[in-house]
């Protein structure tokens, strides 16, 4: 009899568990596609129960304002309650908090303390932030036989940024050995016995998806003005994402425009704006192409990040287009923060997640480097969005302050050309554009 009993509890668990899981998937297959309110009918009650999986993605929710007022202090709370049960993705989540002072103090000790402990359960860039820990010893003792070791195998579990800076590690022989023998006898230490929440699959956790967001109606303005740039040079079959600030004038990223080191023929250029499932509301093919004079190309493998605030062009096209061109304005420091604050920070981009329709991401935060030359913004990103305006309202419209240049998958940071950089240039265009139709 006892034995029935305990039989019967394990049939009853496991059912309740397949049932949470459900639950799961449904909430985040509403929030991709943007249904967000029934995204938080099926997590609130689950994350309130204690389900660690639900109250990472109502910390998401919260982080990024969807269905909600965007609130870092309560995604923070969500974020500690699935750390504190083992969920290793909310565990990095909170250290990179601690690395960008999003919501807290910034707090490098605090930082490396939750990354070790995703690392430790096999969170790849949680591995690969505690190599860069070891390595600059900040927030924990400096170790570059460890840091080694952590960069080895983030790399070895997808993190592109590691094979890079692995390659910048100076080792004697002998330390090279010890890290490789780190790395044969290393094994994950689970937090928890649940392997939904100690191993979490892509598509099972919204953060898990760096680039999930929003899809937006390429019908509806701005996004009918922001399109693809393709260049049938690139073999690969790439695009970069750009924006009509003009007629015929489109905004985009300088490095969109190098195949490689050598410049692409403008020929080879081509902008579909408003592209609705592969189909374009109108289509130009480039004159010519004005690049930021102090841009410098350079291989996509020995990016730097000091590139970036010259990683800006236009695309001068042969036909003018119809669609309603997005103003250009530069905003000051304060401005940003304010336009943070009020939420109307905001990127549209085609990215690898959905090629040929357009992708949206809503309540963005932006700030400026000390020196202005540079935005950075926390933001969700995927390839095939660079190029993309990061925009912002301004007298009640949307506006283009910068465009997306490069992102860091492990800090979840992306940086942009301030539109100090190009708003002149583009008004001389303009001016030139309009004065030879008189």
């Amino acid at each position: 009899m006892f034995r029935t009993v305990i039989i019967l509890l394990g049939v009853l668990f496991a059912f309740a568990a397949a049932a949470t899981a459900g639950e799961l998937d449904e909430a985040v297959a509403a929030a991709g596609n943007g249904d967000h309110a029934a995204a938080l009918r099926r997590l609130t009650p689950l994350a309130k129960k204690g389900d660690a999986r639900a109250q990472f993605d109502l910390g998401f929710m919260s982080e990024f304002g969807w269905g909600q007022t965007r609130n870092q202090a309560e995604a923070l709370g969500w974020y500690r309650k699935a750390a504190d049960q083992g969920l290793a993705v909310a565990q990095h989540y909170l250290g990179i908090a601690y690395v960008n002072g999003a919501g807290v103090a910034s707090d490098a000790g605090e930082a490396a303390r939750w990354f070790a402990r995703a690392a430790a359960q096999g969170f790849a860039q949680s591995q690969y932030m505690m190599g860069l820990i070891s390595l600059d010893g900040r927030g924990a003792p400096q170790d570059v036989v460890q840091g080694y070791a952590w960069l080895v195998m983030a790399g070895r579990n997808g993190v592109r940024s590691a094979s890079r800076d692995v390659q910048r590690v100076k080792l004697s022989e002998a330390q090279r050995l010890q890290a490789e023998t780190i790395i044969a006898n290393w094994k994950p230490k689970l937090e928890s016995a649940d392997t939904g929440i100690a191993t979490p699959k892509p598509g099972e956790l919204l953060g898990l998806d760096r680039h999930i967001g929003e899809m937006v109606d390429p019908t509806s303005w701005p996004a009918s003005s922001i399109g693809a740039v393709t260049v049938a040079q690139f073999s690969t079959g790439g695009s970069c994402t750009g924006t009509l600030v003009a007629p015929r004038v489109v905004l985009t990223a300088a490095h969109c425009m190098f195949n490689g080191l050598a410049p692409v023929n403008p020929g080879n250029v081509r902008f579909l704006a408003g592209m609705n499932k592969g189909t374009p509301a109108a289509v130009s093919v480039a004159d010519k192409l004005i690049v930021a004079p102090d841009f410098v190309p350079t291989l996509h493998e020995k990016w730097t990040i000091d590139r970036s605030p010259a990683d800006w062009a236009l695309i001068i096209l042969k036909d003018a287009l119809p669609s309603k061109p997005v103003a250009v304005k530069a905003l000051t420091r304060d401005e940003l923060a304010a336009a943070t604050k009020a939420g109307t920070i905001s990127e549209i981009g085609y990215g690898q997640e959905r090629r040929y329709s357009p992708t949206g991401q809503r309540n963005c935060s932006a700030g400026m480097t000390r020196d202005a030359r540079l935005l950075t913004v926390h933001c969700l990103a995927n390839f095939g969005y660079s190029g993309s305006p990061i925009l912002a309202e301004v007298g009640g419209e949307p506006a283009v302050v910068g465009v997306f240049s490069a992102f860091q998958e492990e800090t979840r940071l992306m940086f942009a050309a301030p539109a100090s950089q190009f708003e002149a240039t583009v008004r001389r265009e303009i001016a030139a554009q309009s004065a030879s139709t008189r």
